[in-house]
């Protein structure tokens, strides 16, 4: 009976908490038309951008580079202009000519889809109006002269209330005021008796659902991926970085055309897209199987597709830093849900350094990855479809050669990557004993680790 009591305690304490978020949302809907300032011509939450610099001086950019800097191409600068075009400013100027100089500290409205790491939504910033207020310290309907208003005559009808412009007052208020706040009575109605229900059933819901991917991470490049494949098909994606905000993929070849939320760079070698304007399916088993970190380019995740490499993908440098580097690829491909269906084979005579995942197959004939069991010649070019191999020990040049070619027709399933270095290897990354990597080949610069400490002269 305690265990019910308790129960019910805790239940009709969240039904309370939902009744006073309702009534809280509810007072600001009635508080927004009261407000001083309401009035139709607040502007809606739009993209916009503000030209960087000390505001009230004369920016660089004119107002094509304006368009190339946030838009991707100088030749939109006619639509920037038209959505921009006599609006004022926050300096209280406008812009009239599209010649004329760009001031910092402006504030452009921008079209829907535009993409950039600079660009902010919301209500733009803009200049209060100087004209038709009312002086300071002198009260609504007063003469100007500084004299008190008359009062009205006895037993005469009084008028109805004006504004400044003839506009008739409702109850004291603009009509658009009175408007909002009998819409804002329904949509009190309405929040008080909906959110307690719609708090219900998130609770209902929220041990099933699951959390949205943190910026940055594995989970948004494959939302990215999946939702790529529906756009473009036909683009081959050979790395990616992710920041904060946003997805940058290299593709080869290049694509000039981007779908949205896409922009493309580099003519088209490089597509960006923000975060926020991806695929919010949080399906994980889609995607790049071959997908292995690299590490990061300006603090971003670096990440390569193994898979698009056209041949053998060589680890040299120090033999046990690129030891390391081969398992951080095997555990990470091998763990994640995408490559579910992706063989792993582990060519090598002796132990590698790490564990090894239970997944993993491990042989020491490479022949046995070449041609299965069963097989002839006639399915050889099908062996490593979906497969990845880890070689850790020398093999013959033959082998070597048979399975460079097997991953470039693989159609990007396969990938075959090599500890230490190989004469036919299409991509070579060196690493060093500091734990860095260098991916030159893929145009990546990779930062170097921070020291863990220093060397001491004279020690070795």
């Amino acid at each position: 009976m305690r265990t019910l009591f308790r129960a019910a305690l805790r239940r009709s304490s969240r039904l309370a908490k939902g009744r006073l978020l309702a009534t809280g949302a509810a007072l600001v809907l009635l508080l927004l038309p009261l407000s001083p300032g309401t009035a139709s011509a607040v502007e809606p939450s739009v993209p916009y951008w503000v030209v960087p610099g000390e505001p009230g001086t004369e920016s660089d950019l004119t107002l094509a580079g304006v368009a190339d800097r946030v838009l991707g191409e100088a030749r939109r600068a006619p639509e920037l202009f038209e959505l921009n075009k006599g609006r004022t400013q926050p300096d209280g100027l406008a812009l009239t000519d599209p010649g004329q100089p760009i001031m910092a500290g402006w504030v452009f409205i921008l079209p829907e889809g535009a993409v950039s790491g600079e660009i902010r939504i919301g209500t733009p910033p803009t200049v209060t109006p100087t004209g038709g207020q009312q002086p300071a310290g002198q009260q609504p309907g007063a003469p100007p002269g500084g004299g008190q208003p008359q009062p009205a005559a006895p037993g005469t009808a009084q008028p109805a209330a004006q504004v400044d412009d003839g506009e008739t007052l409702i109850l004291g208020l603009r009509p658009v005021t009175a408007a909002l706040l009998i819409v804002g009575a329904l949509l009190v109605l309405a929040v008080v008796v909906l959110v307690p229900i719609l708090l219900g059933q998130r609770r209902r819901t929220a041990g099933s659902a699951r959390p949205a991917p943190a910026p940055g991470s594995r989970a948004v490049l494959d939302r990215a991926l999946r939702q790529l494949a529906t756009q473009a098909g036909q683009a081959q994606v050979y790395a990616a970085l992710l920041g904060p905000d946003r997805v940058s993929l290299r593709l080869a070849p290049a694509l000039p055309e981007a779908p949205p939320p896409w922009q493309a760079r580099q003519q088209g070698a490089i597509w960006e897209a923000p975060s926020w304007q991806l695929d919010q399916n949080p399906d994980d088993t889609a995607g790049l199987p071959l997908l292995a970190t690299v590490g990061t380019v300006g603090g971003e995740l670096a990440v390569v597709n193994l898979g698009r490499a056209p041949g053998i993908v060589a680890l040299t440098g120090d033999p046990a830093a690129s030891m390391r580097v081969a398992g951080a690829f095997l555990d990470e491909i091998g763990r994640h849900p995408a490559a579910a269906s992706v063989t792993i084979s582990l060519v090598g005579t002796a132990s590698p350094p790490w564990s090894v995942p239970e997944r993993v197959r491990v042989v020491t004939d490479a022949r046995n990855v070449l041609v299965p069991a069963g097989n002839g010649a006639a399915h050889q070019s099908e062996t490593l479809r979906d497969h990845l191999v880890v070689v850790t020990t020398p093999i013959p040049p033959a082998e070597l050669e048979r399975l460079g070619a097997l991953a470039a027709v693989s159609d990007g399933t396969a990938a075959v990557l090599v500890v230490g270095d190989a004469p036919n290897a299409a991509w070579r990354f060196e690493a060093d004993a500091d734990g860095s990597l260098d991916v030159g080949v893929l145009g990546l610069r990779l930062d170097r680790p921070t020291p863990r400490g220093r060397l001491v002269p004279g020690r070795g």
